[in-house]
């Protein structure tokens, strides 16, 4: 029997960060005694026709699609259809976040199985009970599914027992290898002297016996101790990852590929403080740099930093989303204004590279809400001289499938709420992450051209506030040294400063006036002036470059978004959503919840008459 898994791809290029979860999937397979061939599609990249290709010259009889995000939905129902039409009898089962949206992947798509949650044991399940039957109807006795009975009603299996904590992201590098070029996931820190900007602040990156050494990737736990209400949870608490086992598979790294900096890809890093202190303490001894990609922060102090830096830790991110009080509420964040402050000044103070991370738009999103996190923005990104006040992360809220954000989205008819209707958004989404302001939903109770101009509100007060306190020069100092949006004219082709701009990362900043991000090459150390950025209709590097001249036309902004939706929209719907918003009824509309969205849809509204019972557990998330 052959089986295989395939990944989706997540983004326009191939990211860091690796399949741990499929790989965990694969490996535990193989030491239950059964095969499962990887083929990741995320990594090769290859043309739909080339992929449909492979897949039907290996005729799986069970086929296993790993889509991580609920953007991957168009390409995920074209991959399956292609496959359905090439060989119907093989049995297709989705797992990852996508199957959130199980009854439109079993109705749409010609999906057989969706899984529910953590995939390891509800796969092992599945490839064991499809040697003797492809019917997915004789799968219902399996926990951890969703799949449609002989009679083509919804049937949800329920959830299957989680991985004991020493049994998560088991991985086995070898299968990484053979699916794909290692050196996407294992990278040097160094590249033609420059090291990774996750770890420039820190003096130890640049010891000697540094130099050469190797980025690489892991996860020290599962789940989440938060449910926002924006972030879809499959998994039910968290798990951490016993510290010795860690402490292997670091070694291991550090054998192999000979790594020395590492990535700790946790969503909800050191929560548990015991944990956190045995974690340090096995870490410590190795020698190895390492920052963590989330934390929250409520569950940092000074003490905590301290002692994280002198295990090695050189960069911590937070999921901070907002400066305001109002909106944690409706994030249902369960943490203080405060702990945002104090998070980025003790991080900061320890210096420790972070970034400003926001969600904007959410239901209950006012002008008055931009500006408090403005004012946040403005003191965290101007603690020190030498912090970047343009390094922020701004995306706006996105709606995805199994969060209450997406099902207020539905109760409040923003999105269609129907069957149809959910395909529409969720093909409407696919392949656009939240950082596109095309295909995100207006939740507030203001129009198009007020709510589209809050990044740049953000970015403007951010960066001016910072020229106030340091100075233009010291400004401009630090933005000539970017090199995510400059360029020195050398005299070669190659090196550093001649890298495409996509190779670079793009959370920090993005042009949000016209499409991709300017780039500019210089033959002098001088910013290329106002006028001639204009000229060239550079309108967002010049917005970066001279946020003291677009700083006394902040209120003209909207008027810019509104030429915007009356070519993107059409002239009477942008004008009928401006007379909504004076009249009122915008906000009747839409609302402007002022406490968290769970309380608001799942306590105070009824479920939309469409709904299928068995869907009631993923549109709640766990």
């Amino acid at each position: 029997m052959k089986n295989l898994l395939v990944t989706t791809p997540i983004r326009p290029i191939p990211t860091n960060f690796p399949p741990i979860g499929s790989l965990s999937l694969i490996n535990y397979l193989r030491e239950n005694g059964e095969e499962l061939d990887f083929y990741h599609i995320d990594a090769l990249r290859p043309s739909y026709e080339d992929a449909i290709a492979h897949i039907i010259e290996l005729a799986p009889d069970v086929l296993g699609v790993s889509s991580v995000v609920s953007t991957a939905y168009a390409y995920t129902k074209r991959l399956v259809e292609g496959v359905k039409a090439a060989l119907p009898d093989t049995l297709v089962i989705v797992g990852g976040s996508l199957a959130a949206s199980a009854e439109v992947l079993l109705r749409r798509t010609g999906v057989d199985l969706c899984a529910l949650g953590e995939g390891e044991k509800v796969m092992l399940n599945v490839v064991q009970r499809a040697k003797t039957t492809r019917n997915p109807a004789e799968f219902s006795d399996i926990p951890g599914l969703m799949l449609l009975d002989g009679q083509g009603n919804v049937v949800n299996t329920g959830y299957e027992d989680q991985l004991d904590k020493d049994q998560l992201y088991n991985v086995n590098w070898d299968d990484l290898e053979q699916a794909s070029d290692i050196s996407t996931y294992i990278s040097p820190a160094f590249v033609d002297g420059k090291i990774d900007t996750w770890f420039e602040s820190d003096k130890r990156c640049f010891e000697a016996h540094r130099q050469n050494k190797m980025v690489g990737s892991l996860a020290a736990a599962k789940g989440c101790v938060a449910k926002c209400t924006f972030c879809h949870r499959w998994d039910k608490g968290i798990r951490y990852i016993p510290p010795e086992i860690i402490r292997q598979r670091v070694q291991e790294l550090i054998d192999r590929y000979d790594v020395g900096f590492l990535n700790i890809v946790d969503e909800n890093f050191g929560t548990d403080v015991k944990w956190l202190k045995k974690f340090c303490a096995a870490i410590k001894p190795m020698d190895i740099l390492w920052r963590v990609a989330g934390m929250r922060v409520n569950c940092i102090s000074q003490d905590r930093i301290e002692l994280m830096k002198n295990a090695g830790c050189v960069s911590i991110l937070y999921g901070m989303e907002t400066g305001s009080e109002r909106m944690l509420q409706v994030m249902e964040k369960k943490v203080k204004l405060q702990d945002n402050y104090n998070a980025m000044q003790w991080t900061v103070e320890a210096n420790m590279k972070t970034v400003v991370q926001f969600v904007v738009g959410m239901p209950g999103e006012t002008p008055s809400t931009i500006d408090e996190s403005a004012k946040f923005a403005s003191f965290a990104n101007s603690l020190e001289s030498d912090q970047r006040p343009w390094d922020l992360s701004i995306n706006f809220a996105q709606a995805l499938p199994g969060t209450p954000l997406y099902e207020h989205a539905r109760r409040m008819k923003l999105i269609d709420p129907s069957l149809d209707g959910e395909e529409k958004y969720l093909l409407r989404i696919s392949d656009h992450d939240a950082a596109d302001e095309q295909t995100t939903i207006n939740f507030t109770a203001y129009p198009f051209c007020i709510q589209r101009s809050w990044r740049q509100r953000l970015q403007l007060k951010t960066t001016y506030h910072n020229i106030q306190r340091y100075g233009k020069a010291n400004y401009a100092r630090m933005l000539l040294e970017d090199t995510r949006y400059f360029q020195r004219q050398t005299s070669e082709e190659t090196g550093y400063f001649n890298k495409p701009k996509q190779e670079v990362e793009r959370t920090l900043m993005t042009d949000t006036l016209h499409d991709g991000r300017d780039e500019q090459k210089l033959d002098n150390q001088q910013l290329p002036s106002f006028f001639s950025l204009i000229r060239k209709r550079r309108l967002g590097l010049a917005l970066l470059c001279y946020p003291e001249r677009f700083r006394v036309f902040i209120g003209l902004l909207p008027y810019y978004w509104f030429l915007i939706g009356v070519r993107q929209n059409g002239l009477l719907p942008t004008l009928k959503e401006i007379y909504q918003w004076l009249s009122g009824d915008l906000k009747k509309i839409r609302g402007e919840p002022t406490q968290s969205l769970r309380k608001i849809v799942f306590k105070e509204s009824a479920p939309p008459a469409e709904d299928t019972p068995a869907m009631a557990s993923l549109r709640r998330g766990r």
